[in-house]
């Protein structure tokens, strides 16, 4: 019994001791990263990888498909991306999706792409978002559903703008977007108040819209103005930070571009 005990303890202690030195491991790859000593974070990440970090991995599988430290090796970089992806590193999955999408050292398989992509779209990612919602309403790589397509381009609409200039654009065309369907009776039935709450969440971020196109929608927003009831129009805020779940700060500049 005291044998089984202590072999008990010794492996706990083992994993935590495993634990401790990927992630030591793995912090020392990416601060000789930021100093731009690839060659010498090499071998430190490679063994972080080993040991199961699955940071590391994804970062070495980047490494071996650029070759940014000298060896390039696109095949074993999928392997990489695929052990990252199956410890539950979103960067993993979407470089799988990536991977399987543009058929990057694997063969191009639409229906793989796109299951790379929900669970990377699952985790929040503006990007595997709008490759769902893509997909779902094309049909590539799934089955076309509109229900589907409805739920996520939502969801996609709803999510905070990240820095990222290119996310945070698939995020604010997507609530344009949304303006548009129930301004138009597309997809959703047609609605008006419902599209002129998406144009006020949409303001929100309109800068990533060049001037031109914000004057445009400018237009839209005081043409569909003169179709709602001034009860709609003064409640119409509330309604929009309710559908958003949160408070819309940019209405004082419904009517002015953002430069």
């Amino acid at each position: 019994m005291k044998h089984t005990l202590n072999s008990i303890i010794f492996f706990l202690l083992a994993q935590i001791s495993f634990g401790q030195n990927s992630e030591e491991l793995n912090r020392q790859s990416k601060d000789l990263l930021g100093q731009g000593s690839y060659k010498e974070a090499l071998p430190i990440l490679k063994k972080a990888a080993e040991l199961g970090n699955a940071e590391a991995q994804y970062n070495l599988g980047y490494f071996l498909q650029s070759g940014a430290a000298g060896e390039k090796n696109e095949k074993e970089a999928i392997e990489w991306y695929k052990k990252s992806s199956n410890n539950g590193f979103n960067n993993g999955h979407y470089a799988m999706m990536m991977a399987y999408g543009n058929g990057e050292g694997i063969e191009q398989n639409s229906e793989k792409a796109f299951e790379y992509a929900l669970k990377c779209a699952n985790n929040d990612d503006p990007t595997c978002v709008w490759n769902v919602v893509e997909c779902y309403v094309t049909g590539k790589g799934v089955q076309q559903s509109i229900p589907k397509f409805k739920e996520w381009v939502q969801r996609l609409a709803k999510l905070q703008n990240p820095e990222n200039l290119t996310q945070s654009g698939y995020i604010t065309s997507t609530r344009l977007e949304l303006a548009h369907f129930y301004k138009d009776g597309k997809y959703f039935a047609k609605d008006l108040y419902q599209s002129y709450l998406w144009y006020l969440i949409y303001n929100e971020y309109k800068i990533d819209f060049s001037i031109l196109k914000q004057n445009e929608v400018i237009k839209e927003i005081k043409e569909i103005e003169k179709s709602l009831s001034k009860q709609q129009i003064d409640s119409a805020s509330k309604d929009a930070e309710k559908l958003f779940g949160r408070k819309l700060h940019n209405l004082s500049q419904l009517y002015t571009n953002s430069l």
